[in-house]
């Protein structure tokens, strides 16, 4: 029997979310019954939601402005109600404002795990920074495109003054994680409008010979 396993890797494989929510409630009917599995059924039901939200937004504005994407046509693709999409969102845009939470979460515990102990300018976090750039591109484009470049600075540059400074820490150090956050940013747009022809690796090296030059 079919198992959603990893819903972002599922949902981002699918040209139509339609049928993915009706997928995943029956192949997981067998689960109903018990509370707890059914809570967990539930759950995983709503991150699929979401999920078939986030990926439909991300196929509409490819063919029209957001700002012309209805609720209705948004929630026919996903294969959601209405009353599932105000469940989770309170607008087009607070997709974008929270799609981008969600993954910005992802990054820090993958990196608290596996990058704990290093400074933010280590190779290794660098190019862990740039793969997970080029693994959400397709959400960081669109959220571009669609004005909203500001929240995916904020963000970045919220993270690195919250993890790389200490609290009541000189303003330098603060200065600095934003530039470096600024230059993150900047060096991802140019990325993307280069149709990301280097590597993360090149990027790695882009960024570094940046900061040797100053």
């Amino acid at each position: 029997m079919l198992r959603v396993t990893h819903v972002t890797d599922f949902y981002l494989t699918s040209g139509d979310c339609r049928n993915l929510c009706y997928i995943y409630i029956v192949t997981n009917s067998d689960r109903q019954g018990d509370p707890v599995m059914e809570k967990e059924r539930k759950n995983q039901a709503n991150i699929l939601a979401r999920e078939c939200i986030v990926s439909a937004l991300l196929q509409l504005i490819k063919k029209e402005p957001l700002s012309a994407v209805t609720i209705s046509e948004l929630t026919e693709r996903a294969g959601v109600s209405r009353m599932t999409f105000y469940r989770n969102y309170e607008s087009k845009e607070d997709i974008f404002r929270s799609y981008m939470s969600e993954i910005l979460e992802k990054y820090e515990l993958e990196t608290e795990k596996k990058y704990g102990k290093k400074k933010y300018y280590d190779q290794e976090n660098l190019l862990h920074c740039f793969k997970y750039f080029r693994e959400y591109s397709d959400f960081l484009d669109g959220l571009i495109l669609c004005g909203y470049g500001h929240f995916f600075l904020r963000s970045i540059s919220d993270y690195m003054v919250r993890k790389w400074t200490r609290s009541g820490e000189n303003g330098m150090e603060v200065y600095k994680m934003r530039a470096f956050a600024g230059a993150l940013y900047g060096l991802y747009i140019a990325w993307s409008e280069n149709h990301y022809r280097e590597t993360p690796e090149e990027m790695v090296l882009v960024l570094k010979g940046i900061y040797d030059d100053i």
